[in-house]
């Protein structure tokens, strides 16, 4: 017989190789075929895996109950090739599905050695699975093993049929070893601890809080957090599949506990809470089932909870029994699975539509185990979700088992259905209420989590970018300017910005130099430009290519000294208005770390200038719209920056306030610092600017001197009219570079 199984088996796989081949010169793909034997596979493996346990199933500490007697070796290598080789199969199955390199390499140079030891060991195969009478008397499963090791042979084959064989890289090397502990960590079966190590110390419990209890409640919050930094940087299908890999494993695992006579009675089926989530998981991550998942969020993970913390086994259990660790392959899976997928984003973080969506999940599942318990009971002890027993009112006390005393029985045909209307609505309805503090325990975890990330990112970005400063600085101080002295002057070298993936520029590689002493007004229509190239070079928003100097400073690497050498008046200001304009302008110059004599010299000094004198001291508020404007430019203004920005100052304010603004503009040009103002007022701009640019559509057409404008008697507004309405105007640029007269025909 064990010769027959080595000549039949592979000959079968050959056989299936070349069917495929056959079939793959009909047009038919290989991919295709590979993926019609792997779900083949599952079926066949199923039913032998669920015939009967395996013989090995029973075997403690090696030399107990082994079908190979006292022979301690062999009985750990079969116990090995039983675990290995559900690895092997389980791994070739999914590499039909998923195509990712190391699974690839897990199926070929792991799975196909598996595989050939089976038939190399065939007899030590075939008894560990069946027993030692394995060749005596005819076994389906014998059968059944042969089969699959070919259709996985024949799984594997196809792609080196397709591709031909390659050797892994060394890099891919690397990955598949780190892989694999993990691969067959997650599918051993759950006998292979008892069955290796055999019994422990009667006095080590997994219960009542014991330490070792303790113990495996630490390792099992730490474990999702060391899976969770493995996978947060990866893509989201390459986290989608390593969590569909590890539940589908996971869930196989769990599914050892039965055999096919359990499975044909409904009393036996896993319909207890923790149990539905073994098979629901695999299910919403393999058809991204969003909906049901909500239910294994806020239901399952708590009922994990409960249970791992109150565990109902048996107390005189060894501590690595079976049935022990069946009990924690089933609960710790359902407990801490959610929670990753979650962390992962493989599904979005639950609002209150998602809670609703588990509650009405949540009460299909309490009825239906409502009734199958009642009617169940007529056949024998059933209690899903321990709503038929004491087990939980048992914990609580008297007044909880008094609720068990009201009882509803009513007869349907032959068949007496029992309920317990008070305990089972109370349980209900408790539960309900738990899940209202399960939602607001998963938002206090979410928000403390991003926090935390938020924090390890921005210290990412901090070391990087301190990095590239010092790179940048080549030894010199971060306070020396990057290039020059720190004389007043703005330079953008080709300055672009182009927001997020956007193929359009908003503005397109901008050059042009402002130097102390100069009035700069910057023309364009509304959307040219101006406001983005205001919004870089104050630091508001970052730079797409190019670089912006302010001062000798670079505004990217040495944001907070360009910073300190500019005032900003926004076109749309906010202001804290529950403050009075002089609690407001001190907090700026605190901001600015002034000293007292000279901002109290300062504000007194555009106090008078603004005539704010009699409403400085009220709150803000009460200002009106010029007011406020006033009080934006003084906040500008306190540390006497020698670079002042202005976007649009003079919308909506009064001649008055106008003339007051002008004069402070001339002023502070007039100490060798620069104003540098966007505006839509072509009068203004052309008797106070000593240069003027435009920009259209994101590209600079001007940048000339006022003064060459009126020496040529070209009057700005026709100017500007001229170059905004030319669709083709070529760029101009100083009137070294390009003449006046050329300009003038723009």
């Amino acid at each position: 017989m064990e010769l027959i199984c080595l000549i039949c088996t592979p000959l079968l796989a050959a056989l299936i190789i070349g069917a495929m081949v056959f079939m793959n010169y009909k047009k038919i793909p290989l991919k295709l075929l590979r993926r019609i034997l792997a779900v083949l596979i599952v079926p066949i493996c199923f039913y032998r895996y669920m015939i009967e346990r395996e013989a090995v199933f029973g075997v403690r500490g090696l030399n107990m109950y082994s079908p190979f007697g006292g022979n301690i070796p062999q009985t750990v290598f079969s116990i090995l090739l039983i675990w290995f080789t559900f690895s092997a199969l389980f791994s070739t199955l999914l590499d039909a599905f998923f195509e990712y390199k190391t699974l690839r390499n897990l199926s070929r140079f792991f799975g196909t050695p598996i595989l050939i030891l089976d038939l190399i060991f065939f007899k030590t195969y075939a008894i560990a699975v069946i027993g030692k009478d394995a060749f005596e008397v005819f076994d389906v499963r014998m059968v059944l093993m042969c089969i699959e090791i070919a259709l996985a042979l024949a799984v594997i084959a196809a792609p080196i049929i397709e591709e031909g064989f390659t050797l892994p890289k060394r890099s891919e090397v690397g990955r598949l070893l780190y892989s694999l502990p993990f691969a067959l960590l997650v599918i051993m079966p759950t006998y292979v601890p008892q069955a290796l190590i055999g019994f422990q110390d009667p006095s080590l419990k997994i219960e009542g809080l014991t330490p070792e209890h303790r113990l495996v409640l630490y390792f099992s919050i730490i474990i999702p957090f060391c899976i969770y930094h493995v996978f947060k940087n990866k893509s989201y299908e390459l986290k989608r599949f390593v969590l569909i890999y590890l539940s589908l494993a996971l869930m196989w695992t769990y599914i050892s506990y039965w055999t096919l006579p359990d499975w044909a009675s409904p009393i036996n089926w896993p319909l207890h809470l923790c149990n539905t989530a073994m098979f629901l998981i695999p299910l919403c991550l393999c058809f991204k089932w969003e909906k049901l998942f909500y239910f294994c969020l806020f239901i399952n993970v708590m009922g994990a909870v409960f249970a791992m913390i109150l565990p109902n086994t048996s107390s005189s259990a060894n501590i690595i029994e079976n049935n022990i660790v069946n009990f924690w392959v089933n609960h710790y899976p359902a407990f801490f699975m959610p929670i990753l997928i979650i962390a992962l984003k493989i599904f979005k973080r639950p609002k209150f539509r998602e809670w609703v969506y588990s509650l009405i999940v949540f009460t299909v599942y309490f009825i239906a185990v409502l009734f199958l318990n009642a009617w169940l009971s007529n056949y024998g002890d059933v209690d899903f979700f321990f709503l038929n027993s004491d087990f939980i009112v048992d914990k609580l006390g008297k007044w909880a088992e008094d609720t068990r005393d009201i009882v509803w029985s009513f007869k349907v045909n032959d068949l007496t259905l029992t309920f317990y209307p008070l305990y089972q609505a109370l349980f209900y309805l408790v539960y309900v209420v738990i899940t209202v503090g399960i939602w607001f325990l998963f938002a206090l975890l979410f928000s403390t989590w991003d926090a935390a990330e938020d924090r390890r990112l921005r210290e990412k970005d901090y070391k990087r970018m301190k990095k590239e400063l010092n790179e940048f600085l080549q030894g010199r101080s971060i306070h020396e300017p990057a290039t020059g002295d720190s004389s007043p002057r703005l330079i953008l070298r080709h300055f672009s910005k182009r927001y997020g993936n956007n193929k359009h520029y908003s503005v397109d590689d901008v050059s042009f130099e402002v130097k102390g002493g100069e009035i700069f007004g910057f023309l364009g229509p509304n959307g040219a430009g101006k406001s983005t190239i205001i919004k870089s070079v104050v630091g508001i928003q970052t730079i797409t290519s190019g670089s912006i100097e302010i001062c000798g400073y670079d505004c990217e690497k040495q944001s907070v000294q360009a910073k300190q050498n500019l005032g900003f008046v926004p076109d749309h200001y906010a202001l804290y208005e529950n403050l009075t304009g002089r609690e407001y302008i001190n907090y700026i110059a605190d901001l600015y770390q002034i000293n007292k004599e000279y901002r109290d010299m300062t504000i007194d000094k555009y106090v008078n200038l603004f005539q704010l004198t009699g409403s400085f001291d009220n709150q803000m508020k009460t200002y009106s719209h010029g007011m406020k404007q006033k009080i934006t430019i003084m906040a500008a203004l306190v540390h006497d920056p020698k670079l002042w920005i202005l976007d649009e100052p003079l919308t909506g304010l009064d001649p008055t306030s106008i003339f007051e603004v002008k004069e402070a503009m001339k002023e502070h040009a007039a100490k060798g610092n620069i104003v540098f103002f966007s505006s839509h007022i072509i009068d203004v701009v052309e008797k106070i600017c000593d240069r003027i640019a435009i920009i259209k559509k994101g590209k600079l057409r001007a940048c000339i001197k006022v003064s060459e404008l009126e020496e040529k008697g070209i009057d700005l507004e026709q100017f500007y009219l001229s170059v905004i309405n030319e669709e083709d105007a070529p760029e101009i640029g100083e009137t070294e570079s390009c003449p006046i007269e050329a300009a003038a025909q723009v």
